[in-house]
């Protein structure tokens, strides 16, 4: 974990959608969590399909909290939920569930919004109805689906072997609805996942682990900003996690193109005081956004989705507000999307 001293924030580093033995995952509780340790994050949530088994396994596992949710999985609307100590049906209507997750006081996430291809190994998992509201988040961009999206049999070994060239980021369809929906008053969060589930297959006589829960932990990543370090007791540190979960204070990266424990996105205020993603602030005389980087890389940020200024291989952004908007960035390096942030609303 890296401490932002200047920003007064504290960036922890997570995963969210991965799956056990309990549903299609080749990994126990303990292993999930010891892989998870070994690439560097401090929580996790689970989430086997339909099934929260792993809920009684929740808790601190050397350092990494262990949190146990679940995902929704009828033929298409996949949702993932966390928060929850009871599994909601796959068979009711996606609208149905959404109310119902929230009206339990859980989080759910829009899973793989925009899935859309069909080949020898999968079918869409689509989200089919864009104009329903009501959910905690999206899950902006998913490792296991961009990457089988894009496979091909000419291409499988290359993919597989070299998984960055494929691994490239947001679809613009889905950025677009998240950037509408925060115009639109609902500021949905916005989250990476991993999906991960280290499937195991026999091929040139050997099994082969495809993209194992280490590997994958160590590429899309969401870093929780927050005031306070984790709490020593699991209940507490829960809620730390979920209510940074729901309060849009999460920093999303790829790991691939370089460590981001270390950024800063804040707003700074005429009476001293930051603000920073998810927090919503009043214009006044004068906001200044402030974006830093651990690193050099090509910097955007966006007002309402529209690109409002460019810094090229830099590692910092400032931006004084004279209009009010969700303010977002992007940080690309060798192409490549590394960094993006979740909003920071000015009304």
């Amino acid at each position: 974990m890296t401490l932002e001293k200047e920003s007064s924030f504290l960036t922890i580093p997570g995963a969210i959608h991965i799956h056990t033995t309990y549903s299609d995952g080749t990994g126990t509780v303990p292993e999930v969590a010891a892989a998870a340790r070994r690439a560097g994050l401090r929580w996790i949530v689970i989430t086997d399909h339909d099934d929260l088994r792993a809920k009684a396994e929740e808790g601190w596992y050397d350092g990494v909290a262990v949190l146990a949710g679940y995902e929704i999985t009828p033929e298409r609307n996949h949702y993932l939920v966390c928060g929850l100590d009871e599994v909601v049906s796959n068979e009711l209507a996606p609208a149905d569930y959404v109310r119902l997750v929230a009206e339990k006081g859980g989080l759910g996430f829009v899973a793989h919004p925009d899935e859309r291809v069909t080949n020898e190994h999968t079918r869409p998992f689509r989200w089919d109805d864009w104009s329903l509201r009501g959910f905690t988040g999206i899950e902006l961009w998913n490792y296991m689906s961009e990457w089988i999206e894009r496979y091909t049999r000419r291409m499988r070994y290359v993919n597989y072997f070299f998984p960055q060239l494929v691994v490239r980021g947001p679809t613009a369809e889905t950025l677009a609805w998240w950037d509408l929906l925060a115009t639109e008053g609902w500021r949905p969060t916005g989250i990476v996942g991993a999906d991960v589930h280290a499937v195991r297959v026999r091929a040139w006589g050997r099994v082969w682990e495809v993209f194992p829960y280490e590997q994958v932990f160590r590429t899309l990543t969401n870093y929780l900003v927050v005031e306070q370090p984790l709490e020593a007791a699991f209940s507490e540190a829960s809620r730390q996690i979920l209510n940074a979960l729901r309060r849009g204070r999460v920093i999303m990266a790829n790991r691939t193109w370089g460590e981001a424990a270390s950024t800063h996105f804040v707003a700074l205020l005429p009476d001293g005081s930051r603000a920073t993603v998810g927090d919503t602030v009043s214009l006044g005389s004068q906001i200044v956004l402030d974006f830093r980087a651990p690193a050099r890389g090509h910097i955007t940020l966006y007002r309402n989705g529209q690109v409002l200024v460019r810094n090229r291989w830099a590692r910092r952004l400032r931006h004084v507000v004279r209009e009010p908007g969700h303010y977002r960035v992007e940080v690309r390096r060798w192409g490549q999307l590394w960094i993006l942030t979740n909003h920071i609303h000015v009304e």
